[in-house]
């Protein structure tokens, strides 16, 4: 265990938005690759896995030797990763790691799987990022057997988590609140829908529109460029914002995020949509401040979804998520226990692989060395049976102090999950 090791920098240290500049920059797989090999020659790193997210950048690595992480370490880390920038990004990058070896350093990739380290505690999606990370090493020799047993532990384990604990229960995304309380209302898939603004948060909710299945699309946006891009995606007609005024094809469904200062839904452009229309309307307003105006609010009969609403239930479902860390973490105490004794146990298995060889040349020692002339002796029956008794002890003896060990280690585990 005390080989293993982490370096990461992630939400907790950096700027996420300045994570990116701490990735490697490579054109391709292959130069990347290349790159990790490099740097696992150069710091006598045995295996080396490489995870980068919007809000994370870990190396996870077992070493020859149980090198001491210091700051002189992490700066020839970091030049053999980033061979081209200055020294002094060098030393801010070092500013940043966070290390943990050992036993903390596996830990560390546990909690990463569940989730528990994420910047939105409870999101799946990093699961998935980790099983791709380890996929691209594997493939590429970077990592081995140590890590392998890692990561085959750590993905059952946040499975387990997310089965056994409540810790991706209830959304913490505003975007994902807003549609499921526009789902909730019951609109039809066809409704006709008006997206005011074409930036990045409608553009996640055009995605969750796609998945729900809605078809009717109308886009509004200061840049018609921007509207039209947005409109590709969901089949819809775009526009300008200053079209919204003169709009007059009714609605079902208005959402709007803009940067504006000052609404963008007045009362006399919300009147102007209507077209007459009396129906009750869904609005989400995702903006701060909000683009839908008081009065549009207090005159018409409208399903209103605001974004200070939603933030609030996102930071409550957050603090429900962050309870059940501690029956996260008390799972992945007891899961790295188990995998300790699974290290030993593979230390064992490697330790004994040269064990068939070494029997097989005491046994040709003995036949062509030690009792040649005795066996000389024999007769030709003689000499087959005792070659099948030697043969038969030879596969047992191969096995029986695995077996022992193996057992050994089960019982100590076993007596662990007792207490």
């Amino acid at each position: 265990m005390n080989h293993f090791s982490v370096i990461t920098i992630t939400h907790k240290t950096a700027n996420i938005n300045h994570i990116g500049q701490y990735i490697p920059s490579y054109n391709d797989s292959h130069s990347l690759a290349t790159t990790l090999h490099h740097v696992k020659a150069e710091m006598d790193i045995a295996e080396l896995m490489y995870l980068a997210t919007c809000n994370r950048v870990t190396f996870f690595m077992v070493q020859n030797s149980t090198t001491q992480i210091d700051r002189p370490y992490l700066l020839r880390f970091f030049a053999h990763l980033h061979p081209n920038i200055p020294a002094h990004c060098l030393h801010d990058m070092a500013n940043l790691v966070t290390v943990y070896n050992g036993s903390d350093a596996v830990k560390h990739i546990f909690e990463v799987a569940a989730s528990i380290d994420s910047l939105v505690v409870g999101e799946r999606e990093i699961l998935r990022q980790l099983k791709e990370a380890y996929t691209f090493c594997s493939e590429r020799h970077l990592t081995g057997d140590s890590i392998r047993l890692a990561m085959k532990t750590a993905i059952p384990l946040a499975k387990d988590i997310y089965t056994q604990t409540k810790i991706g229960e209830n959304s913490v995304s505003v975007v994902s609140l807003a549609m499921q309380k526009m789902l909730a209302l019951a609109p039809p898939k066809d409704a006709r829908i008006v997206i005011v603004g074409a930036g990045q948060t409608n553009t996640l909710v055009s995605k969750f529109l796609l998945k729900y299945g809605f078809t009717n699309y109308t886009i509004f946006n200061r840049t018609l460029k921007n509207a039209q891009h947005l409109a590709n995606k969901l089949n819809g007609a775009a526009h300008t914002l200053e079209d919204l005024a003169h709009y007059t094809g009714n609605f079902d469904i208005l959402i709007s995020c803009t940067g504006a200062k000052e609404p963008v839904i007045t009362h006399a452009i919300y009147q102007q949509l209507l077209a007459a229309d009396t129906n009750p309307k869904i609005v989400i307003d995702l903006a701060v401040p909000n683009d839908v105006a008081a009065t549009v609010k207090n005159s018409f009969p409208i399903h209103y979804i605001e974004v200070e609403e939603l933030r609030e239930l996102a930071q409550e479902n957050l603090r429900l998520r962050k309870e059940e860390i501690v029956k996260a973490r008390h799972l992945i105490a007891n899961k790295l226990e188990e995998f300790k004794l699974l290290i030993r146990q593979r230390r064992i298995e490697r330790a004994m692989a040269a064990l068939p060889e070494q029997i097989k040349d005491l046994k040709d020692k003995a036949f062509n060395t030690v009792f040649q002339k005795e066996i000389a002796q024999l007769d030709e029956n003689s000499r087959a049976i005792l070659q099948k008794v030697v043969g038969y002890l030879e596969q047992k003896y191969i096995g029986i102090p695995i077996k022992i060990a193996k057992n050994a280690i089960a019982e100590e585990l076993a007596t662990k999950e007792a207490l």
